[in-house]
């Protein structure tokens, strides 16, 4: 017994990418009249011009008049595979259903849909109205172009469904299936430095892996609602030259720097505060060589979580350089980070240690008195510079006396201390 073949329907339905044509390229073939080629005989390879036998490689279809040895031509090539479809970028379809067969279809229902690897997306289409049902007599067609913003990789199944009433009253149904790789276009590494008052840092490397150049439109960091955003890379006078160029053309495998600094918008960071160590999401918009436009939007950037004392002290004034073994001053601000404990302060020296730096003051004597939840208070201490060089000041203590706690804060700052008697940096 023969199988039963699959019933011959009486639509059939194509589906076709849609993408941007691309230039055509030519290999042209150049010589000088004194090298060998250039003697031998035009004839000789079927080349009845007798004036070049390269001749006819300028003329070939597309060349550009006077841009002979240009391999771009001024012809469009319309893509002759599937191609590449990336991360970020608009997938665009054609679908054409049409009835091949010698008698009317009625009732026609089309379905769309992108299957992926987590989830399913149903696709509109504007020619399907639920309200009224969709005919066909031989020879006709239906068309529609469908757009999808791939948001995610790996495999993505294109699902297409077409239901129709035969005029026998037979309700028939088929499907079709295809299946695409969306692929990575961009590597993003990001690097995060924490100052001391928790301003934070962050330098993003931008890499083109994808086997086309690219122009990048823009590249954002939208910060949480924890930081103030400084996009250092717009701080430079647009009238200096720029590392990144004046377009912001990037090639294959080709890598871009960006920096930005965030601000805490709260002075004081509480402990159980965990949205301080998200920092926001890199928002990357470009553009391809005939203008497809990408978007990409990384997860949300986080940075370590930094051990927070129940103290803060940041330096408010401060010198660049001093001379050896004279005297000089320190103005600091000391911040209260708990919520709910007040500290009643006192001002430690520790001279103990050998270091060029030196403490001048009567230690332990100093009161500050007492500091709330979130309230500074700011304190002026002399330092004694005894050798030259590049300095951490260290060795600074603070007593609260209610709970009889020490806290020792070891890199207060850094200052040049140099022997002349003029400053190295004047002027």
């Amino acid at each position: 017994m023969e199988p039963l073949r699959d019933r011959e329907h009486l639509l059939t339905l194509k589906v076709m990418r849609l993408t941007k044509p691309a230039l055509q390229f030519h290999t042209p073939i150049t010589c000088e009249d004194h090298d060998l080629p250039g003697f031998c005989p035009p004839l000789l390879y079927g080349i009845n011009d007798q004036k070049d036998i390269f001749r006819q490689s300028f003329n070939a279809l597309g060349v550009v008049d006077g841009l002979e040895a240009f391999s771009l031509g001024e012809m469009l090539t319309l893509p002759q595979s599937f191609g590449n479809i990336f991360l970020g970028e608009t997938f665009t379809s054609y679908i054409n259903v049409q009835n091949d067969s010698t008698v009317a279809a009625k009732d026609i229902q089309i379905k769309l849909h992108i299957q992926t690897e987590a989830q399913r997306h149903p696709l509109p289409l504007n020619c399907m109205d639920e309200n009224a049902s969709l005919l066909l007599q031989p020879s006709e067609n239906v068309n529609e172009i469908v757009s999808y913003d791939v948001k995610e990789l790996g495999i993505h199944v294109l699902g297409c469904s077409v239901g129709y009433t035969s005029p026998s009253g037979e309700k028939l149904h088929f499907k079709k299936f295809f299946k695409f790789q969306v692929l990575k276009p961009l590597e993003v590494k990001t690097k995060f430095f924490v100052t001391e008052d928790d301003e934070v840092y962050i330098e993003a490397q931008v890499e083109n892996i994808t086997p086309n150049p690219m122009y990048l439109d823009s590249v954002k960091l939208d910060p949480s609602p924890s930081y103030y955003l400084d996009d250092i890379n717009k701080l430079l006078p647009e009238s200096g030259p720029s590392s990144n160029g004046k377009i912001s053309y990037l090639r294959p495998m080709d890598v871009r720097q960006y920096l930005y600094r965030l601000t805490p918008v709260s002075p004081i960071i509480e402990k159980s505060d965990k949205s301080a160590c998200d920092v926001g999401k890199l928002d990357i918009q470009w553009l391809t060589s005939f203008g497809e436009k990408g978007r990409l939007q990384t997860s949300q950037l986080q940075r370590m979580p930094r051990d927070l004392n129940d103290l803060r002290i940041n330096c408010i004034e401060i010198a660049d350089a001093v001379p050896v073994e004279k005297l000089f001053t320190v103005k600091l601000s000391v911040i209260n980070l708990t919520s709910d404990r007040i500290m009643n302060l006192r001002l430690m020296l520790d001279n103990t240690k050998v270091q060029p730096l030196l403490w001048v003051g009567r230690s332990g004597q100093v009161a500050l008195g007492e500091l709330k939840p979130g309230q500074s208070i700011e304190v002026s201490v002399n330092i004694l510079p005894v050798y030259p060089g590049l300095h951490v000041i260290s060795g600074l203590q603070l007593l609260d006396t209610f709970k009889s706690k020490v806290y020792t804060f070891d890199k207060v700052g850094q200052i040049f201390v140099y022997t002349t008697e003029e400053t190295p940096f004047s002027e």
